[in-house]
């Protein structure tokens, strides 16, 4: 009797920690970009833009959301080609196509999302951050954490790594697009 309660209390608490994880320690950037397929020329892209505008933790870099942006066709001379989301994204994932569904669902449900986010950053926008426009950063980190979230199983590793990252993801609303 004592072994069987000291055993439902040890996966009690182990589950408890699994569904709870501490947001106070997020995962590697590396697992969060290892862990649902990109593609291709959305990796290239992404791997570019890191190299000239570096993410910065605790920091918005909205020149790395605007160079992915400018790079991709999403955005020309400053104006998000709102219209022709669903096409460039069909193109980026045109070999995958179960994701093609999912992303010009999550980027309208991001378009939507990030109003509000926009107007706080604009209000509160330090004099000495980056001159760079950060509604793609807000839209592009949004996207990403949506996608990585509803990954379909096709393209997601399924690895302890990544597993736990999801639910950092879920439980830690600080962090999420």
């Amino acid at each position: 009797m004592f072994r069987n309660i000291s055993v439902l209390l040890v996966c009690s608490v182990f589950t408890q920690c699994l569904a709870n994880p501490d947001c106070s320690q997020p995962p590697k950037t590396e697992v969060f970009t290892d862990c649902c397929a990109q593609a291709g020329i959305m990796k290239d892209i992404l791997k570019d833009c890191n190299k000239k505008f570096p993410p910065q933790a605790n920091h918005d870099n909205f020149c790395n959301g605007e160079c992915v942006f400018n790079e991709t066709g999403i955005s020309v001379n400053g104006v998000i080609q709102k219209d022709k989301l669903p096409v460039i994204l069909a193109e980026f994932y045109q070999d995958m196509l179960d994701v093609v569904p999912i992303a010009i669902e999550m980027i309208g449900k991001c378009t939507r999302m990030v109003e509000p986010e926009l107007v706080r950053v604009l209000e509160n926008k330090p004099d000495k951050a980056d001159d760079c426009n950060p509604l793609p950063a807000l839209l592009s980190k949004c996207f990403f954490t949506e996608m990585f979230l509803h990954c379909p199983a096709s393209i997601w590793q399924n690895t302890e790594n990544c597993n736990h990252a999801k639910e950092f993801l879920k439980h830690c609303p600080k962090h999420q697009g």
